[in-house]
């Protein structure tokens, strides 16, 4: 058995990244380990990084406060949540894994769209595969969910 301890789980408030939490709230709670909670605002090449985004940054505590519900429902302790901005999400996730020294990324994805469209897992997906300094789970919620309407959460 592996000794993840430390989980990452970058949430943007749709259903996916949600369902995330819920797997690595479990496997955090069981091996007492820590849940990390990231969301990212991401800014714009127009205008600078630090730019005060008041709108976003209120739409990021909500997000934050909801999936720290999610994790404290789960009976998770020790979790940590953060915001950052930056201008692409791949590299954020890769940083803030680094610096938290951090097992496992568990990334929620949307659910497949279609047997007509080709399969992508999507860019900061991709890019987390290339780059993660750790394990990357992948946690995707079956075709016949979506047409459950399983999607995309934006509340």
């Amino acid at each position: 058995m592996e000794a993840w301890q430390t989980f990452l789980v970058p949430v943007s408030g749709d259903r996916a990244s949600m369902e995330a939490i819920a797997v690595a709230a479990a496997a955090a709670r069981v091996r007492r380990g820590r849940l990390n909670l990231l969301h990212i605002i991401q800014v714009s090449r127009s205008m600078p990084l630090n730019v005060e985004l008041e709108q976003e940054s209120r739409r990021a505590q909500q997000i934050i406060e909801k999936a720290e519900a999610i994790a404290a429902e789960l009976g998770c302790q020790g979790v940590r949540s953060l915001v950052v901005q930056a201008r692409e999400a791949g590299p954020a996730i890769i940083e803030e894994a680094r610096a938290q020294k951090v097992d496992v990324i568990v990334l929620g994805l949307p659910p497949f769209e279609g047997e007509d469209r080709p399969f992508t897992l999507g860019q900061t997906a991709e890019y987390l595969l290339r780059h993660a300094p750790c394990e990357v789970w992948l946690i995707r919620r079956p075709m016949r969910d979506a047409n459950r309407g399983g999607g995309h959460e934006t509340r």
